[in-house]
């Protein structure tokens, strides 16, 4: 993160690793608000971290970019140790209501998350005090179609969920769902274009500048991905088992294929783009994850390379 880059005081960012998303928090007489809560097997550490931004004063209200695994997860625990509200966006009340899990994607990617109620409902136009300053809420369809960005005209501060990170983009799911995630991605970079930022906060990665070329770099992306979806699907099946090495600790190579490719998400996308062989796919990512240096072998074991934001 660049040292330079500076919040107002009422503003504090915290960056976790790739198995929770990024937090905002501010605080301000009219309540404290935090955006965002992390995966579910880290709620422990997102409570201390929570606490540790608090000190003794109360969380008010937590509210979610979109309702993906990693942005939700601490909502449960959030609630039951400060008995906050809870705010969704709106599109996303139904799948939350009935705990569709499915269309939620925990289920079909093998993820988990605490169930929690939601309390209210934002949508797009929507104006939210966080920080004792209004942020508005804008329509960021591609990653989640339902997902909501937040962006604070006056400081020019941009939370960019998954939308937008400083290299790229998360990945976007709908296209595998018969969904135009590709369009999606494309207007919501449009939109962007007509904002002044001098700070993002993205979901995932550290805040940064350099807003323009960022845009520049995610177009580029999208291009590319528009040309070779294929690619954008080995992706996808990359960092679905990244996000399950992470969640678990270590996988057993030898059980990858019944833990790992029999999930929905994955038998759907290697059908849709690789014949239906999802174990050459799925170790051709595992090839690609040791060669990146994200993973290693012991013992028959698929482990992380470095340590887990969290882990024991």
């Amino acid at each position: 993160m660049n040292p330079s880059l500076k919040l107002p005081p009422s503003l504090t960012f915290i960056e976790r690793d790739w198995l929770s998303s990024n937090h905002l928090l501010g605080r301000s007489e009219s309540g404290n608000v935090l955006v965002d809560s992390g995966y579910s097997s880290r709620r422990d550490l997102t409570l201390q971290l929570v606490a540790r931004a608090l000190g003794t004063a109360p969380l008010h209200r937590v509210v979610n970019t979109h309702v993906h695994s990693d942005h939700v997860g601490g909502n449960a625990a959030l609630k039951a140790r400060y008995g906050c509200r809870i705010s969704l966006p709106l599109q996303a009340r139904q799948a939350v209501e009935e705990w569709q899990e499915d269309k939620l994607l925990y289920a079909p990617l093998g993820q988990s998350c605490d169930r929690f109620a939601a309390d209210e409902y934002f949508d797009r136009g929507d104006s939210l005090e966080i920080g004792g300053m209004p942020w508005q809420a804008l329509g960021s369809p591609g990653h989640d179609m339902d997902s909501l960005l937040l962006y604070q005209p006056d400081h020019r501060i941009l939370l960019s969920a998954d939308a937008l990170w400083e290299h790229g983009f998360g990945i976007l799911f709908p296209e595998f769902l018969d969904e135009p995630g590709f369009d999606a991605q494309e207007d919501t970079l449009q939109m962007l274009e007509d904002l002044e930022v001098d700070i993002v906060l993205p979901g995932h990665g550290p805040m940064f500048n350099g807003f323009r070329p960022a845009l520049q770099r995610a177009r580029q992306r999208l291009g590319y991905f528009r040309l070779n979806p294929d690619r954008h699907a080995l992706l996808a099946v990359k960092v679905a088992l990244s996000f399950m090495l992470l969640d678990r600790g270590r996988l057993n190579l030898g059980d990858l294929e019944t833990t790992f490719g029999t999930l929905p998400m994955i038998q759907r996308i290697c059908s849709r783009h690789f014949g239906s062989d999802t174990p050459r796919i799925t170790l051709d990512v595992v090839k690609a994850l040791i060669q990146a240096k994200s993973a290693r072998m012991a013992d028959g074991w698929l482990m992380p390379a470095h340590p887990v934001d969290g882990a024991a």
